[in-house]
């Protein structure tokens, strides 16, 4: 069975499994998952998050197979989908990193919970949960520019999105910002009087 499989084009193997043939799932996940944990190993480095990404993606293919359209090859289809969950993960781990920081700064500066250290902490903690919330797109352009230091060409680049979208989703991203931490920063004021 499996020498005829590898008779079967990629487009075939789409086919079968939009008919819930297993078997065409299987030979789709063993003919990429090599090649697709090299490319998102190669960034992540651990073998771990290597794992669960492509356990995400090939789960994902399986349950969306009937609505999947496919533009181009399978080979890119799949590339591209390990590339933006890398870079997703990726960006979460740089608001973590960046946040942590930003934490033991504060911790370094104030030795006392005083109300600077319960504005600072809870500030973090806001823009994070901020920043989770925006669509994944103006998320991966906002930490991108504003986190990882990119320039709107490399993220237009990166993203394979043009300048001008670049532009939008940052002043979209820090619009929607501005608005949520407006009101959180309210429930932050009253939460600090109520402790005075």
């Amino acid at each position: 069975m499996a020498a005829r499989l590898d008779n079967f084009t990629d487009e075939q193997l789409l086919l079968f499994m939009k008919e819930d043939k297993v078997f065409a799932f299987d030979e789709i996940y063993n003919r990429y998952w090599a090649k697709l944990f090299s490319q998102a190993y190669k960034r992540l480095g651990s073998r771990e998050t290597t794992e669960e990404l492509l356990q995400d993606l090939f789960t994902k293919l399986w349950i969306n197979r009937n609505q999947i359209i496919i533009n181009s090859s399978l080979g890119a289809y799949l590339s591209g989908s390990i590339k933006y969950l890398v870079l997703n993960q990726l960006e979460k781990e740089a608001v973590r990193k960046k946040f942590v920081l930003i934490h033991k700064q504060a911790s370094v500066t104030y030795n006392n919970l005083t109300e600077e250290t319960i504005i600072s902490q809870e500030l973090e903690g806001l823009v994070v949960q901020e920043v989770e919330r925006l669509s994944p797109k103006c998320k991966s352009v906002f930490v991108l520019s504003r986190f990882d230091q990119y320039s709107n060409k490399d993220i237009a680049q990166q993203l394979n999105i043009s300048e001008k979208t670049v532009e939008n989703q940052i002043t979209k991203a820090i619009k929607l910002l501005k608005n949520n931490l407006k009101e959180s920063l309210v429930a932050v004021t009253i939460l600090l009087n109520s402790l005075v």
